[in-house]
């Protein structure tokens, strides 16, 4: 997955993560564990946790102690203190010996029941095997105990029962061992087990509350301190889990946010080098959802996946560990429902995934359509077309209307089906659950600890069906992001830049045999194009619509790459320039002034520090924008809306071509640039450009040939070809192409000149072509 590429910088952040839902894990899980043991311990068994009691009366160990071998009677007689004044022995081993399974409680429990058998009274048949290797019985104890110390057969009448006076006697005088009595108790175990697994165990706590009532301990408080204590565990559980969630939402947060923040400007930057053919490439719509949209669903994403997609494997793994761990046989059950879940998910993911792809691209579209409505709004208003926008947008709209309903209504299956699943496992846990209750092998708490944990292992994958629907969109979101930051850079840095030698000439421009061809077009839109212009000249550019003038002057601070030939500033091929090197000394001013939202003076400093207030405002007087700008009260301090909505298209053109003067640069590029300037505002701009301007080459790309027929040298271009070059009057002798050009847009007069002479100027369908 692409998502998880984005944390290879984020690896610590992912680890106190996992670190963190791990412990969320254990304290959630742990729940389930403790209210089990409420309702079996602190309910069924009056709080008595273990068969080894806190404190034991001294009569009453010893009389357990009967049914222990000599080994065992000595490991009890070590876990408890000696006995205090009131005759109560305290335990003093650790904790875990006292633990329901420890070595010390398999010890007692099976002494314990035997002895509370004998109690309640026991038929004296089941204890037989306590006198059977006595010989033939001669009874030093009382009439019950010699009449129980018969042995089978025997013509003397047994008693109906037996008692710990008798077997304390039968042991005393030597008729019974300890071996034998410990070996009646197993015998007695394993009969009573045979009622159920939990019996024995169970017999043996009834008999330690009873040893604590004899003590004068009442059930109530026993039973008060358990469930007291365990309440204060799962409290505390639930203060664990609560932190370490807040803890994992905001490390998830703060590191989805800076892997966004990085995104946004890896992505930026990447578009920021792309030339004019990489945009195409992708539409600038496109460009925008990627760089916000996208960019939004993959931040999402990562929260999820931090939060979520990872938490569900862990859950899941100490829910199956805990589940593993209670021995109750429904195992089975978990095995169904992730089965039944992956199966449901699959089938759903499988129908919806391409669904997903394609929602993207009409997301792309709506935005594409949208910017389109809202760039192109005067012309649809004044050609009355806001119905036939209106329906492409509805269509557009539409599209992604159906997509998203497709997907919604699919996925809204998800969550019933898994419900569904949930509850069937459920119901299954509780059938297969009941009937171990009932045959003692399971108890009530175990159970339902079970039932929680099965809960937990549906829930985790319950959890990645959740997150499901935002993964597959972000999946498609991370892959459109990753293809604008792996597209191929067509103008690159050199490996290896270079800078003009010591005492070459500032602002020598040259093409050499220069060809451009666009990238997939089949023919060259240049073709071997060749002039070189210095500093303190002005070169024009002029031919018709398409022939390539735009071109031509793009080339120069590589917005695209010739294809063909060189150019070369000061002496360097533009090639070998590094690009901020390049670009800091020429100033381009594009047919569209785009003006960026800030003030007047942010927007002549955009070139950088390096521009003065000095420099800023002498910019702003050669543009012949020092007048407007000051007639404004807040002068140079004047608002700038977005793309200069708030000013005209003179005035806008005005100040784009400061900006580029106030860089100070070695060349300066007019791509069309005095289109929307009035005659007397473009004859004083190019008087004061031709006046103060000295240091700098300056290639102006013109359609009016008021423009540019002052400029020291003009070229002409049709097709991508120069087909005309040199001065205004050499022009209107030598090439039918700009007579042409002169001629629709001169009056008789402006071309008298020549006729004055006697010299009438060549008209433009006496010869064909020109130079090429």
């Amino acid at each position: 997955m692409r998502i998880v590429k984005l944390f290879r910088h984020h690896v610590l952040a992912v680890l106190a993560v996992v670190a963190l839902l791990v412990v969320q894990s254990n304290a959630d899980l742990a729940l389930p564990t403790y209210m089990s043991e409420i309702v079996d311990v602190g309910i069924q068994q009056g709080g008595v946790e273990s068969p080894v009691p806190d404190t034991i009366r001294a009569d009453a160990l010893d009389a357990l102690e009967l049914f222990m071998t000599a080994d065992d009677a000595a490991a009890v007689e070590a876990a408890f203190a000696p006995a205090d004044a009131q005759g109560i022995r305290a335990f003093q081993g650790s904790p875990a010996e006292k633990d329901e399974g420890s070595e010390l409680a398999r010890i007692m429990e099976l002494p314990e029941v035997a002895v509370l058998a004998l109690e309640q009274g026991v038929d004296a048949s089941a204890l037989a095997g306590m006198t059977g290797g006595a010989g033939t019985g001669t009874a030093t104890g009382t009439g019950d105990a010699g009449a129980a110390a018969a042995p089978e057969g025997a013509t003397a009448a047994a008693p109906a029962t037996l008692d710990l006076d008798d077997l304390r006697a039968l042991v005393d005088a030597g008729a019974v061992t300890r071996e034998q009595l410990a070996s009646a108790a197993e015998a007695l175990g394993e009969q009573t087990g045979s009622m159920g697994g939990t019996i024995v165990t169970q017999r043996a706590i009834s008999y330690v509350s009873a040893e604590y009532e004899a003590q004068g301990i009442a059930a109530a408080d026993v039973q008060n301190a358990y469930l007291g204590r365990t309440a204060a565990i799962m409290f505390g559980l639930c203060l664990v889990s609560l932190v370490a969630t807040v803890l994992t939402g905001a490390v998830a947060s703060r590191t989805a946010a800076t892997i966004a923040r990085d995104l946004r400007r890896e992505t930026f930057a990447k578009v920021m080098s792309f030339s004019p053919a990489e945009v195409n490439t992708f539409s600038q719509a496109s460009l925008i959802t990627r760089c916000t949209n996208d960019i939004q669903q993959v931040q999402m994403a990562v929260t999820m996946f931090m939060r979520l997609v990872l938490l569900a494997p862990i859950m899941g793994a100490v829910a199956v560990m805990r589940v593993l761990a209670t021995s109750t046989g429904l195992e089975w059950t978990i095995g169904v429902a992730v089965i039944a879940v992956c199966a449901v998910v699959g089938v759903l993911m499988g129908i919806t995934m391409p669904k997903f792809k394609r929602m993207q691209s009409y997301v792309d579209r709506v935005n594409l359509v949208a910017r389109e409505m809202l760039d192109g709004l005067m012309p649809i208003r004044a050609f009355g077309r806001e119905r036939h926008e209106l329906e492409r947008f509805d269509d557009a709209s539409r599209q992604l209307m159906d997509t998203q309903l497709f997907t919604n209504r699919a996925m809204s299956f998800m969550m019933p089906l898994l419900m569904f699943v949930m509850n069937c496992v459920t119901v299954l846990i509780v059938w297969m659950g009941s009937h171990g209750v009932a045959d003692g092998v399971m108890q009530v708490g175990d159970m339902m600890a079970f039932i929680s944990y099965t809960m937990q292992i549906v829930m985790a994958f319950m959890i990645l069906t959740m997150v499901s629907v935002i993964l597959p969109r972000a999946e498609v979101a991370a892959e459109r992001v990753e293809e604008v930051l792996s597209c191929p850079v067509s103008v690159r840095d050199p490996e290896h830049p270079k800078l003009p030698a010591p005492g070459a000439p500032r602002g020598e421009l040259t093409f050499r045999n220069v060809s451009f061809q666009y990238p997939d077009a089949r023919y060259d839109v240049i073709q071997g194009v060749s002039f070189t212009t210095h500093a303190g000249k002005m070169t024009g550019i002029i031919g018709s619509t398409g022939s390539g003038k735009s071109t031509l002057v793009q080339l120069i601070p590589r917005l695209y790459d010739v294809t063909g030939g060189g150019i070369l500033l000061d002496g360097v091929d533009v090639r070998d320039w590094s690009l901020s090197e390049l670009r800091a000394r020429i100033g381009y001013v594009p047919q569209k002034g785009t003006l960026f939202s800030g003030t007047v003076e942010s927007n002549l400093k955009f070139a950088g520090d390096a521009v003065t207030d000095e420099g800023m405002r002498e910019a702003a007087r050669v543009a012949q924008a020092s007048e407007f700008i000051e007639e404004r009260a807040e002068g140079y301090d004047a608002p700038i809306s977005q793309g200069g909505s708030n000013v005209s298209g003179g005035q806008r053109q005005r100040l784009a071509i400061a900006r580029a003067l106030a860089k100070n640069p070695e060349v300066v590029v007019f791509d069309d640039s005095f289109s929307a300037l009035d005659y007397a505002t473009d004859a004083r701009l190019r008087a004061e450009l031709a006046r103060t301007v000295t240091d700098a080459a300056l290639v102006v790309v013109a359609q009016r040939i008021a423009t540019i027929m002052h400029a020291d040298e003009i070229i002409v271009l049709d097709e991508g070809h120069v087909v005309g070059r040199g001065t205004h009057e050499e022009l209107l002798r030598s090439c039918p192409a700009y007579l042409e050009i002169a001629q629709s847009q001169l009056s008789p007069a402006e071309l008298g000149l020549d006729v004055q002479r006697g010299q009438a100027p060549l008209h433009a369908d006496e010869t064909k072509g020109g130079e090429r």
